[in-house]
């Protein structure tokens, strides 16, 4: 392209592209319309301008798109992490305190305790 500036005609075919990712009803997917634009336009500015070309290039990055949102849809639904295993084991709490663990965890917690 000679110039920064998209003519009517580009224009024109960057609506007819979007348009065949638009989806269709009263929610449409906004976001995913203004990242592909942008993708196009920007294509635009490297001199690709065959529809063809753009045709496959927005093709690949919907696919890689939808393929991030799969993702991280599914880790939203799963909690986002791994649950951690649950001890089976019983924990013993001895009542003296012979080695003096309770004692150095409440000398360090009057210490650092905000006044």
């Amino acid at each position: 392209m000679s110039s920064d500036y998209l003519t009517s005609n580009d224009l024109n075919m960057i609506e007819r592209l979007l348009g065949e990712i638009r989806e269709q009803g009263n929610f449409r997917h906004l976001d995913r319309e203004f990242v592909a634009a942008r993708f196009l336009i920007a294509n635009f500015r490297r001199s690709k301008t065959s529809e063809k070309d753009l045709r496959s290039l927005l093709a690949a990055r919907i696919k890689l798109q939808d393929a991030t949102e799969r993702g991280l849809n599914s880790w939203d639904n799963e909690g986002g992490v791994p649950a951690k295993r649950v001890r089976t084991e019983a924990q013993r709490r001895i009542d003296n305190d012979t080695d003096g663990t309770r004692r150095r965890a409440k000398g360090t917690e009057q210490r650092n305790r905000l006044v």
